[in-house]
């Protein structure tokens, strides 16, 4: 049975591949910006991942019947005429734990949707699918909402307010109708992360905002300031901003506890890329193209990856990401990426975690 996470996130997955067909914002960008205000106000606050799509645009963007041909036809009765997403989660690390190699399941997974839902097609899908195991919908009155729950252990429920459709967690959603009552605190409340989507342009077709939680990286038990570990372990938090018109421009920031982490992780990362950016692109072409496209830089305790690619090349990755092409995998195996050593000047070499 798939848990919370898997569920919300199949969503939020399907709705980012589709997002890689934004144009320009245009008319109507002002009433959908005030939409996604909105929706914030019904996030909890003591939420530490967010992520907000502009669907619309996504869905009316030349690309979008190409790429929109992966999403499973009960996902598109659901998406069909809803405006944009946001989505906040509560997790304890949102990264893959060691011991695992799966994400932690989340406290909270709420997802906040603006635009004209097809109701019954949301509540038929769910009907449906539970059908296929002998169950059904179990509804509930909360503060006067009725809440539609799939039974199964940890299903998704889902809740209508008005232009506004609630899914995730139960007890989120119930979180979520309250604060749309004016009780508790919402996502505005939560200075660290506010502070992060204020500095964004959520006119972008994707953004997002992801606090790292301490300890979920470890801190590098030897090597030193030579060890990457060092200032991988000082990252606090994450920024994303994903737009597409004519190219793609992805900003991926990374912001450290010092401007020193900053700039060493810089470095590693740019050594890196300097070291083993030919092999790779030798052995895969497509990854030698987003390596072109991609620039490593700081600014104070800040690092900003961007990643600058033409339509041609976004829909030749496209295809060959649709087909499986194992060129679009890196090696399984680092030696096969690793230069001859006398080609790596020690000067040049970051240290090894």
């Amino acid at each position: 049975m798939k848990s919370n996470l898997k569920q919300v996130m199949r969503l939020v997955a399907v709705a980012f591949v589709a997002s890689l067909t934004l144009t320009a914002c245009g008319k109507g960008c002002t009433k959908r910006q005030a939409a996604k205000a909105e929706s914030l106000k019904l996030i909890p606050v003591d939420s530490n991942v967010l992520i907000g799509i502009n669907w619309k645009k996504t869905q009316a963007s030349p690309l979008g019947p190409k790429l929109s041909e992966g999403i499973p036809p009960e996902a598109k009765a659901l998406l069909q005429n809803i405006d944009s997403l946001v989505l906040g989660a509560n997790v304890d690390s949102i990264m893959p734990t060691l011991s695992t190699g799966t994400p932690k399941e989340p406290k909270d997974v709420i997802g906040v949707v603006d635009g004209k839902v097809d109701k019954e097609a949301w509540l038929k899908e769910m009907k449906d699918r539970l059908a296929k195991n002998s169950a059904s919908p179990q509804e509930e009155d909360y503060e006067g909402v009725k809440i539609y729950s799939d039974p199964t252990p940890k299903g998704i429920s889902i809740a209508f307010l008005g232009e506004q459709t609630l899914f995730g967690m139960k007890e989120s959603v119930k979180k979520a109708i309250d604060l749309s009552k004016g009780k508790g605190d919402s996502i505005e409340k939560n200075k660290a992360v506010m502070d992060i989507v204020k500095g964004l342009d959520k006119g972008k077709m994707l953004w997002a905002v992801a606090l790292i939680p301490e300890g979920t990286i470890p801190a590098g038990a030897e090597g030193g300031a030579g060890n990457p570990m060092n200032a991988l372990s000082s990252m606090k938090s994450l920024d994303l901003a994903l737009d597409y018109n004519g190219n793609l421009l992805l900003d991926l920031g990374i912001f450290t506890a010092t401007k020193e982490s900053a700039q060493q992780m810089m470095t590693m990362a740019n050594s890196y890329k300097t070291l083993f950016g030919g092999t790779l692109a030798s052995k895969s072409p497509e990854l030698g193209k987003i390596l072109g496209g991609l620039s490593i830089d700081a600014k104070e305790n800040k690092v900003v990856l961007t990643l600058k690619l033409d339509q041609a090349t976004v829909e030749e990755l496209a295809k060959k990401a649709k087909e499986g092409s194992p060129g679009m995998v890196p090696p399984s195996n680092p030696s096969e990426v690793v230069p001859p050593a006398a080609s790596v000047s020690p000067e040049t070499a970051p240290a090894l975690p």
